[in-house]
């Protein structure tokens, strides 16, 4: 429910800023408004009432809002009234430069709001970035994808198209918008260049994800290893293979990929203390121990985790934990970590019950709760303790109005690439297309007023973007139209605009019935398996 409240906000502050660019150019210029709705009313509304000449509502149908002109074919396809003569405070009467004013309002406002917000953030919370140079100081990981099309493990990327990234936010997506990847490995300069198959098979089955830090193998634990161990447990650390240490763990990712391997000597910590446990392999795990079988997961101090996620119905939730408690004691025994706290439930057997000493606003409490039948109790957790590749510089109002200019524009250029790399169909991209129900889902499951400020703005900058493009139906194509009407000094005549109006309005709904038709069913996919 947060989720949907998050996205309903952020929505309803974008649709009614945008729409206000338009009310208020027009008024300037003197046009009446008719209508001014956040989401559509089709058939109704859920509110409504009129002061002066605009009547003010709520749709029922959130899919963005529009304000209706007089004189104008837009979104209501109310056509009635240009079969009347023009009136002075018709938009149809206003000269063109004025018409394409009201056109391009709601996208100023957009570009407007997000160029205040960053500057709002960057002189309070302060510009965050993710240090390049921090992230990458031994190199990078990389997903299975990333290493089959030529990177590996250690590299570090220099640039991308000769321009070289400080926020490591945008280093990902530049890889797959641009064409010559430079990269450093073991001191040397290569040079990567991706065709369109290789980023589709990245888009598809990693992302974005396809590249990130490098963890040291002290971070990671066995969770799970399947059947046929051949002596690995739960809990070890895997810190060598073949008489070799490892530092990261991707390395043991890399062998893990690797070609057909038999065997595989294992040096383990288990207790404060190493072992070696030599092991059989088979990746069917009927004989042998199958490398994919076992399950690494990163450890994290329990002194900056609080609950992030309880699943619905599960041991947890019954329980009465709420998110942004902090676990402190499982049975009297305290915790430190991720780690202790997997380890001291692995001793309790399922519907047995154990006693959880938790801290909740600066007071703690005991909650009696027991584990399902696997043995698990419902909770996820988040680390509270900023990345150490997060670098804060909080900035003064005469520093953060030109930085906030920089990142919308680094932003809408962004959008620019993107919809470039959606317009190459063998990169698959435009299968990635999300509507509000995708994006709600990747929202976080607690109100965090920065992270939503700061999805509002970029949200805001891709509105724009979207309504600048010369779409019939769109801002942009009712701006190009006037452009050309003012090059040309011809008019588009109003039963050639309701044909190009109704042929737009088609196109949009249905690529929106595409999106939300295929993020719906990935949430019923999602649900039942």
């Amino acid at each position: 429910m947060i989720q949907v409240a998050q996205i309903l906000f952020i929505l309803s502050v974008l649709v009614i800023l945008h729409e206000f660019g338009h009310y208020i150019t027009a008024k300037m210029f003197k046009v009446r408004v008719e209508k001014f709705y956040l989401f559509m009313d089709a058939g109704f509304s859920l509110v409504k009432k009129k002061i002066g000449e605009t009547e003010w509502g709520i749709g029922w149908l959130p899919l963005g809002g529009y304000v209706k002109l007089s004189g104008m074919i837009d979104e209501s396809m109310d056509t009635e009234q240009m079969n009347q003569e023009p009136q002075p405070w018709e938009f149809r009467s206003k000269p063109a430069w004025q018409r394409l004013i009201i056109m391009l309002g709601g996208i100023i406002v957009n570009f407007i709001l997000a160029i205040f917000i960053y500057s709002l953030m960057f002189s309070t919370t302060g510009q965050k970035t993710i240090s390049v140079d921090k992230i990458q100081k031994d190199g990078l990981a990389f997903g299975e994808v990333g290493s089959k099309v030529g990177f590996k493990s250690g590299d570090k990327i220099i640039s991308v198209d000769g321009k070289k990234y400080h926020d490591f936010k945008f280093v990902s997506m530049a890889v797959l918008f641009g064409d010559k990847v430079e990269i450093e490995r073991d001191g040397e300069k290569l040079e990567l260049q991706l065709t369109d198959e290789q980023k589709g098979e990245i888009i598809k089955k990693e992302g974005k994800g396809f590249v990130g830090a490098r963890f040291s193998v002290n971070e990671f634990f066995i969770d799970s290893v399947g059947k046929n161990s051949n002596g690995i447990q739960p809990f070890d650390q895997i810190i060598g293979i073949n008489d070799k240490k490892i530092k990261y763990v991707d390395e043991f990712f890399d062998i893990v990929r690797g070609g057909k391997i038999d065997s595989l000597q294992f040096l383990l910590k288990r207790d404060n203390q190493e072992i070696i446990v030599k092991t059989k392999i088979d990746s069917t795990g009927k004989t042998g121990l199958s490398l994919k079988s076992i399950k690494l997961i990163q450890n994290f101090s329990f002194d900056d985790a609080i609950v992030g996620e309880i699943a619905k119905d599960s041991e947890g939730e019954k329980a009465g934990i709420e998110p942004g408690d902090k676990i402190l004691e499982v049975n009297n025994v305290k915790v430190s970590d991720y780690k202790d706290f997997k380890k001291i439930l692995s001793l309790v057997k399922p519907n047995e019950s154990i006693k959880l000493t938790v801290e909740r606003e600066n007071s703690q409490i005991e909650l009696d709760s027991k584990l399902n039948k696997k043995g698990k109790i419902g909770l996820g957790f988040k680390d509270t303790k900023e990345s150490e590749y997060i670098v804060r510089e909080k900035l003064s109002i005469g520093q953060s109005i030109p930085e906030a200019f920089s990142q919308t524009w680094n932003m809408f250029v962004y959008n620019i690439n993107s919809l470039k790399l959606i317009l190459r169909p063998k990169t698959g991209a435009y299968t990635q297309v999300q509507s509000p129900i995708g994006i709600a889902r990747r929202l976080p499951d607690n109100w965090n007023w920065e992270f939503i400020w700061e999805f509002t703005a970029m949200f805001s900058i891709g509105l724009a973007f979207m309504n600048l493009l010369p779409i019939p139906g769109l801002d942009g194509g009712h701006a190009l139209f006037t452009i050309v009407e003012m090059i040309t000094g011809r008019k588009l005549s109003d039963k050639a605009a309701g044909y190009v109006q109704t042929a737009g309005m088609i196109i949009l709904l249905t690529l929106m019935a595409l999106t939300f038709g295929k993020d719906i069913y990935q949430l019923v996919v999602d649900k039942l398996l």
